[in-house]
This record gives structure tokens, sequence and C-alpha cells, in this order.
């Protein structure tokens, strides 16, 4: 962790702005939502057959053979030093311990109110950032936040008056996991760059390996898929996200500043209820509007519209 006192709130309004995304970075940042928000929706469609820690493990393991793969071909040399400590570090949060405690809480926690949680992921790593000295906490990142998660509020208003049950230790394990996923994200950025795909490399088989050793001390039974519908959901796991999606989110967290990177946790549910409205025929309400709305105000407030200068961008 940087040794640098975390900054005040900023409210010069003569500081820099710093660079804009370009359209590579937004197309990856659109593509990175879009399969992340659909991962949701086939996560929990595999627990109909897998145990979720050894679900977990059977994804991650399959795309860190593929990226092992894709070193050897493309002659990638495998990190050392501080860039390995880095990717087993990224891996240790943002793989296993992550989803260890998400895959657990959400056994007895709807995905609607996980989503919830989830959207705290930006003001989440705008804090972690702060605190290790990469950015400024600046007020519009505060305010855009505040606006996206009172939208993700809104949109699942309707569900969390019903008077779901919902137990204690399993949202505080979804929290823990949120506060993991949105360390990594700086961590990323504190690391000495490497190749994206040697860091996921290193990082998916330390996750794999830290859900395979839960699931075997859960007593999960180890089994395969029989229906080809949870083999098409792994198999868009494996290769829409664990790959695709882990490339493009590094990708972007390498051009773009790590709070700007993680606003795609706030879009994530958007497109969740959006694919179940199309699938499972449910109608789209007003307060999804409203909180939709809210949204995408807060993402462009906070993150996509006027960024000051920090520390990470080099200038």
């Amino acid at each position: 962790m940087s040794t640098q006192q975390p900054a005040a709130v900023e409210s010069d309004p003569t500081t820099i702005a710093a660079p804009k995304p370009d359209r590579k970075i937004l197309v990856a940042f659109v593509l990175v939502v879009l399969l992340g928000g659909a991962a949701a929706v086939a996560i929990r469609f595999t627990y109909t057959e897998l145990p979720p820690f050894w679900g977990a493990f059977m994804r991650f393991f399959t795309a860190a053979v593929i990226f092992w793969v894709l070193m050897l071909v493309r002659k990638v040399p495998v990190p050392r030093g501080k860039s390995l400590l880095g990717a087993v570090l990224f891996g240790m949060l943002a793989v296993g311990a992550s989803n260890i405690l998400i895959n657990w809480g959400l056994v007895e926690t709807p995905a609607s109110v996980y989503q919830t949680i989830a959207a705290l992921v930006p003001l989440l790593t705008l804090i972690f950032a702060t605190l290790h000295g990469l950015e400024k906490l600046s007020w519009r990142g505060v305010l855009g936040g505040a606006l996206a998660v009172g939208g993700i509020l809104v949109i699942f208003s309707g569900s969390m008056a019903e008077g779901v049950a919902l137990s204690i230790p399993p949202l505080l394990a979804i929290l823990l996991g949120i506060f993991f996923i949105a360390e990594a994200g700086v961590v990323a950025k504190l690391v000495p760059k490497t190749p994206p795909i040697a860091t996921i490399a290193v990082a998916m088989s330390v996750g794999a390996l830290m859900l395979f050793l839960t699931s075997l001390l859960a007593g999960e039974q180890w089994v395969l898929p029989s229906t080809m519908g949870v083999w098409l959901a792994v198999g868009y796991l494996v290769l829409g996200v664990s790959v695709s999606m882990f490339l493009l989110y590094l990708y972007i967290l390498g051009r773009w500043t790590a709070s700007a990177t993680s606003y795609a946790f706030v879009l994530f549910p958007i497109v969740t209820v959006l694919l179940a409205a199309q699938l499972a025929g449910e109608r789209i309400s007003l307060a999804f509007i409203a909180g939709g709305v809210l949204v995408l105000g807060g993402v462009w407030f906070g993150a996509l519209s006027f960024r000051r200068k920090s520390k990470e961008s080099g200038s």
C-alpha cells in the first residue's frame, strides 16, 4: 500500500481534467457491461445442477487452462517479482475470495439484492484508490456514485418491499466479497504492468485453487452438467465472462482510472433485468425506468463526463 496520506476531497474547479476515454475504451466498457450483466442470469441457472463452489471452480479452472495455452502460443513470459505477486494478489481477491463469499451468499440471497450490493463497487473503489494515494476523492465521484446506487435501490424497491426473508450472514458475505472486488481493481493499478494474458492466467489459477479447496472442505458433490442448457451456461461463463470480460476489464484498467472502470458494476443490474424481461417476459416497471435514469446519470456524472487529474493518469 502506498505510504502517501489519503487525499482530501477535491474542490478546486481549476484542476485540469484528465484525458477522456477514447472510442476503444468506451466500446470495451460497453462489452464488459453486457457480458457481466448476463453473467448473473447464467450463474443462477447453473445452480440447478452444480454446487456453487464446484461450479465456480469448473469455470475458472477451464479459463485458466485457456489462458496458459494462449501464453504458450504467443510466447508470453510468466510474470516475475512484483508482477507475479500482483497477479497472485489479484487472483486471491478478484477470483478466489470474492467468488467464495459471493457464491455462498447467493445460495440464500436473491440476485436482485446481490446486484444492489454490487452497485457499491464504484464508491468502494474510489475510497480504496484514495487510501492508496492513486486518486483524489472528488465531490463529482461521490455524488455520481450516490446517484447510481440510489437508482439501483429504486429499481429493486418493489422486490425488496415484498418482505423477502433475508439472512444476515449471506448478506455480509456478499458485502465482503464486493470489498475484495473493489480492492482488486486498485491492486491491479499498483503492480508493475504485465501482459493481461499472463496476469489473468496466474490469477485464474490461484482463484481456481482456492475454490477447489473450498469445495473440498464443504463436501460438495463433484458432478458434470446433465443438460445442454447448463453446459451452454457454463460455456458462456467461461468464454464470455472469465476469458473475454476479464481481458476487457484489465484492458480498460490499464487506460482509465480504477474508479471509472468500476462503474461497469453499476450498470450490470440494468442488463440483468432487461435480459430477465426478455427471457421470462417480466414487465419493465416505472420504477425500473426511473432507477435506470438515475443510474445512467450517476455513471455519466461521476465517471464519463468531467474527470479530474489523478496520480494513476501519470499527469
